[in-house]
């Protein structure tokens, strides 16, 4: 969607990609992120370089559950793209034959990224399968182990499931 409205206006995709970004640091900057023990000038890095990256794809930066800020976060998406595409379907000098192949494959393509993200969450997310840190790996299969040959389960506290 960019690459169309760019063939309009270069300064126009800026200021939308600026607008954009400064969302996403207002974002991180409201988080609570905890990674540099205190840090200051660390965090804020952190927050910085994390900004950047929520321009092209989301990813949880703070605990806790995500649902919301991924539906969000993509919804946010779709009405930039959508905005783009509008933006630069009305200020075309002429419609070619391709265009409304590219607007179904800007649409698709966003729709097509969600659903693969979502199908990510829901069955490949590692919160949807036990977290092994390294010092309890090796009980951890040790039980799985036992549980396959149907022995008692034992040592169930340090198995530690997160959820999204």
């Amino acid at each position: 969607a960019l690459l169309l409205a760019i063939t309009i206006s270069g300064y126009v995709v800026l200021g939308v990609l600026s607008v954009h970004w400064l969302s996403c640091l207002v974002y991180a900057a409201l988080a609570r992120t905890h990674f540099y023990g205190g840090l200051v000038w660390n965090e804020w890095f952190f927050k910085l370089i994390s900004s950047i990256t929520l321009v092209l794809v989301f990813f949880n930066i703070v605990e806790g559950r995500s649902r919301l800020r991924w539906v969000v976060y993509h919804s946010y998406t779709a009405l930039q793209n959508l905005g783009m595409v509008l933006y630069w379907y009305f200020n075309m000098e002429s419609h070619p034959w391709y265009t409304n192949a590219l607007i179904g494959l800007v649409v698709g393509s966003t729709l097509l990224g969600a659903f693969i993200s979502l199908i990510y969450y829901r069955l490949f997310h590692p919160s949807r399968t036990p977290v092994m840190s390294l010092g309890k790996v090796r009980p951890t299969l040790d039980r799985l182990k036992a549980k396959h040959l149907g022995e008692p389960d034992c040592n169930r506290e340090e198995m530690h499931v997160t959820t999204i």
